[in-house]
């Protein structure tokens, strides 16, 4: 019955998550704390800026959180610096130390592969980023410096998000020759090469749309403690 229960045990958490590991748990340890933060000392809305952790994206954070830890970009980075493998696509065992094991992507890390679901969702909430700034401009009747940011916030998250891979595949990765004539697919080629081009600096995209997050967070706190870092750009007039 014991041994029962262990196998089942075993088909579905990853050996990595049971060893002893400093890098993936201390990223654990990061990850509740910032959460919990994230969670107590939300940003109301604030002369009209919403901030975009707290903007309709928080209804669906679990999703869009699955969506940026199943990306192929973000994939690689965690696996190789939180487990030390693969750190190549032909090295298939741990480097760290040959005892550990490489899980790949079983068990839990099936989750991985409903990466293109997930893509979905941050597709539904991409028009709430821009009603944000629509909404910061409407406020004050002005362009603002703050309004651009969440401008520049909304396009990064867009590129990021258009630049998967997922997306490549729907587009046209899946077909086996895209150029051959008999497939008579040329307008939907030559979207496929322009998402092809975004797609090689998926991974950029993926650090820098972060990044932007965080940043775009960090300058709203900033301003709802009344720091001096909005400034009106020009006015509308409407």
């Amino acid at each position: 019955m014991e041994n029962t229960k262990s196998k089942a045990i075993n088909s579905i958490i990853p050996s990595e998550f049971l060893e002893p590991n400093w890098r993936f748990w201390s990223f654990v340890l990061v990850s509740v704390i910032g959460t919990y933060l994230m969670v107590l000392y939300q940003v109301p809305v604030h002369n009209g800026l919403t901030d975009p952790f707290y903007s309709p994206t928080v209804l669906v954070l679990p999703l869009v959180v699955l969506f940026r830890l199943t990306c192929y970009a973000y994939r690689k980075d965690y696996h190789r610096h939180l487990f030390n493998h693969p750190n190549s696509c032909l090295t298939g065992e741990r480097l760290d130390s040959k005892a550990r094991t490489y899980t790949g992507e079983t068990r839990f890390f099936r989750v991985e592969n409903f990466h293109r679901y997930f893509m979905y969702t941050a597709w539904a909430i991409l028009p709430f980023f821009f009603y944000d700034v629509y909404t910061a401009i409407a406020y004050s009747d002005s362009v603002t410096l703050a309004s651009i940011i969440l401008l520049i916030n909304a396009i990064a998250v867009t590129l990021y998000t258009f630049s998967c891979h997922s997306v490549r595949h729907l587009t046209g990765g899946y077909k086996d020759c895209f150029s051959c004539p008999s497939n008579n697919l040329n307008k939907k080629r030559s979207f496929f090469t322009v998402q092809s081009r975004f797609n090689a600096h998926h991974e950029a995209l993926a650090w820098t749309s972060l990044i932007m997050f965080i940043f775009t967070d960090l300058y709203l706190r900033g301003l709802l403690i009344n720091l001096p870092l909005n400034i009106t750009l020009f006015h509308l007039g409407l």
